[in-house]
């Protein structure tokens, strides 16, 4: 307990120290710091993204032997999954490994950290229309809302036949969540957001063009 009240002091004395050392508005303190968290998350998320992608390529190599298997256990589900595990574990496909868990860990308290934090904070900054991010504000929680759905669609290895509903939930959470919290908290979940859309695309466009070059 005492090590996470050390971590969100931390965030709090960091925004602080934005906005009184440096001059920035709290709007833009809290965008700064948001920048920074995720840039030192990077390196981590940046694997297992890619593993993800390394995934889905070996996967879809392996259709012919999945769909026999499918074919073969029509009416046993048990079987069905039980020799495409043991498929994946052959050609050492694994969904859950050390990338993965850091990936998740990281990116959780980093997020509940900085949300427990802004909380302790007292705002009196505006931002663009936003008379004080102290107050909720509908256009950028759906803002919100809208980066969220696509930083989660254009996530690398995101197979083409899922369910877009496993999408939209997410995101109509995230509106209805954030247009019950300052926005101060709406800025900080769109700035995450967004530097995770950007990292997709960024990622996705590498392996488009790499595998362009392969097929040279």
């Amino acid at each position: 307990m005492e090590l996470w009240n050390f971590f969100t002091s931390f965030i709090v004395q960091s925004i602080a120290f934005f906005t009184q050392e440096v001059g920035l508005s709290q709007a833009l303190a809290i965008i700064l710091f948001t920048l920074i968290g995720r840039l030192v998350l990077m390196p981590i998320n940046l694997l297992a993204m890619a593993k993800t992608v390394s995934n889905k390529k070996a996967i879809a190599v392996l259709k012919p032997e999945l769909d026999e298997i499918k074919n073969k256990y029509k009416d046993q589900p048990s079987a069905i999954a039980k020799s495409t595990m043991a498929l994946y574990k052959k050609h050492n496909i694994k969904f859950i490994d050390k990338k993965s868990v850091l990936n998740m860990a990281g990116q959780g308290l980093f997020g509940l950290g900085t949300f427990q934090a802004l909380q302790q904070i007292v705002f009196n900054s505006k931002f663009a229309w936003i008379a004080s991010i102290a107050k909720p504000d509908i256009a950028l929680s759906l803002l919100v809302g809208v980066i969220t759905y696509f930083s989660m669609a254009m996530m690398p290895g995101t197979a083409e036949q899922t369910s877009t509903l496993l999408f939209i939930i997410p995101a109509v959470i995230c509106v209805i969540t954030l247009i019950n919290f300052p926005s101060a908290i709406g800025l900080y979940w769109a700035t995450s957001s967004g530097t995770s859309l950007l990292q997709s695309l960024l990622l996705n466009n590498y392996f488009q063009n790499k595998t362009a070059v392969k097929t040279i």
